[in-house]
């Protein structure tokens, strides 16, 4: 399937931090980030600021391809040196500050970062508590005290980079299927992503946009902050997603295009229902990150009157690769490619291509896919085909007008007897139920069937429901093979950042339980 949108090659070679600069030298004195209690940095202020940060760097030995890892929660500060530490030639890993220590130790082994920038809060002390572990860490900044930290600092001049080859960040896979992997992103895989994003016109000029994306999150500091940037608008930086201040806000700045994973979605239709202020200027929320299921969806037009789009993508791929349109917008998918974007389905067994309407793999093709894993060739061999083909690893098909639907996971997909069943499918229809409210089906191992679907049940407060209830409400709409065979009542589904399930910690869960008597 090729893209219904023009094409936009050719792309040009030029490095992330052009946006900023861009946008700087048009319009100086224009806000570029504000704080939801009203601080603003104009685009001349964020500008000059990356540069005395890329000064700073340079000046402690930092070097073109040099890592630079920031874990803190999003702030303007952290904006500005994210971009400041690309003009200096970093490569730029951003991570959870949630993570524990062992992970943070992951972190640093992997990546052996020249610096690091961190809040004061919890992450500048636990990242000097391992520097010893990671003897190339020269240097821990606290991103509290940035502004004062820049007073008198050099302004330097970005280092000259080739946007085809120098990897610009290096954000870490989900990891919803195994430990995540650093995934190399160019320069001009994230300048052609904003551009490709841009031109579906989905995020119009003008309009401020609101960013409470986690900055360790591609979609955050890449996408939205990319699209920002590019356009020349001002985007209100939310350190930690709060629904009630996010409507709020999005009333208050006049905001288009809402971005809301999700979870976030789910939290935001709560608030609405609840009190918070309509939206008069939104004209359309966008999700991602994660599938969004059909009731969801529903529910959140309702609230706010305005669709939801669900598009698609992956970090692998920088951010997006699929885009609902406005005008054509087809709930139960992802829409068709984004420009110069190529994407087939490929049999996972056979690697035959197959035709419009059967499910297989999707495979994507564009200059928005990595280069691949930091230092991990036999995964990066795993993922891209030697013509650049991408194997996302999700099971997905196409209709006839070329829009994508997502059906699961591959290698989330359990073999019931031979026969294959969506886990994604039966969630779906799990959260139809009125009393459940999340829901996740793992594959369990049974010496008869290989294995069996369980689905692991949060129920909505004060609702009460049976396993038997819930297998046959499940039994009534899918076929016998695709019946659910256990259900389990748990607190929460663990799940990532960004929404995604992290169905392997439930996956190992279950198979941790001692075998019954």
């Amino acid at each position: 399937m090729h893209s219904p949108w023009y094409t936009l090659r050719p792309y040009p070679e030029y490095p992330l931090f052009e946006f900023l600069r861009d946008a700087a030298s048009k319009h100086p004195s224009r806000p570029a980030l504000l704080t939801p209690d009203g601080e603003q940095w104009t685009f001349g202020a964020v500008e000059e600021g990356a540069r005395r940060v890329a000064g700073s760097l340079m000046t402690a030995g930092v070097r073109r391809g040099d890592r630079v890892l920031f874990m803190a929660p999003n702030s303007p500060a952290y904006a500005t040196a994210i971009y400041g530490a690309m003009m200096a030639g970093a490569i730029v890993v951003p991570v959870n500050p949630l993570f524990k220590p062992d992970e943070v130790r992951r972190a640093l082994s992997d990546t052996e970062p020249a610096a690091a920038f961190a809040s004061a809060e919890a992450a500048a002390s636990l990242l000097d508590s391992l520097r010893h572990e990671a003897p190339s860490l020269h240097g821990v900044h606290v991103l509290d005290t940035l502004w004062a930290d820049l007073e008198g600092l050099r302004s330097a001049e970005p280092v000259e980079l080739e946007a085809r080859n120098d990897i610009a960040a290096l954000p870490f896979s989900s990891g919803t299927t195994g430990v995540p992997k650093g995934v190399m992103l160019t320069h001009f895989n994230l300048v052609a992503n904003v551009r490709q994003t841009l031109a579906t016109g989905m995020t119009p000029a003008y309009s401020p946009l609101l960013n409470y994306m986690p900055f360790f999150h591609v979609y955050g500091f890449a996408s939205v902050m990319g699209m920002a940037f590019a356009m020349g608008v001002p985007q209100v930086i939310i350190p930690r997603f709060d629904p009630e201040l996010v409507v709020r806000l999005a009333a208050q700045h006049g905001v288009q295009t809402l971005y809301a994973p999700p979870p976030a979605l789910r939290a935001l239709v709560a608030a609405r229902r609840g009190g918070a202020p309509a939206v008069p200027s939104l004209r359309v929320i966008i999700t991602g990150a994660a599938p969004t299921p059909p009731d969801l969806a529903q529910s959140a037009e309702e609230a706010f009157g305005v669709p939801v789009c669900q598009p698609y993508g992956l970090s692998e791929a920088t951010a997006a690769t699929n885009m609902n349109l406005l005008s054509r917008n087809k709930p139960g998918t992802v829409g068709p490619p984004l420009p110069d974007t190529e994407e087939k389905i490929v049999d996972p067994d056979s690697g035959a291509e197959l035709e419009t309407g059967s499910a297989g793999e999707v495979w994507v093709r564009g200059p928005q896919v990595m280069r691949g894993y930091w230092r991990r060739p036999d995964a990066t061999a795993e993922c891209l085909t030697p013509d650049g083909w991408l194997r996302t690893g999700d099971l997905g098909k196409f209709d006839d007008d070329g829009y994508l639907q997502i059906v699961d996971r591959l290698k989330d997909m359990i073999r019931y007897k031979g026969h294959q069943v969506a886990p994604f499918e039966l969630e779906a229809i799990l959260l139809e139920h009125p009393a459940v409210a999340d829901a996740c089906v793992i594959r369990k191992d049974d010496v008869e069937a290989g294995e069996i679907p369980k689905a692991c049940v949060v129920l909505r407060p004060g609702a009460q429901a049976t396993g038997d209830e819930l297998r046959a409400f499940v039994a009534a709409r899918v076929n016998p093979m695709s019946h659910v065979r256990e259900v389990e009542f748990i607190d929460a589904i663990p799940r990532n950042p960004s929404g995604k399930i992290l169905r392997r910690e439930l996956v190992e869960r279950e198979r941790a339980k001692p075998s019954p008597a």
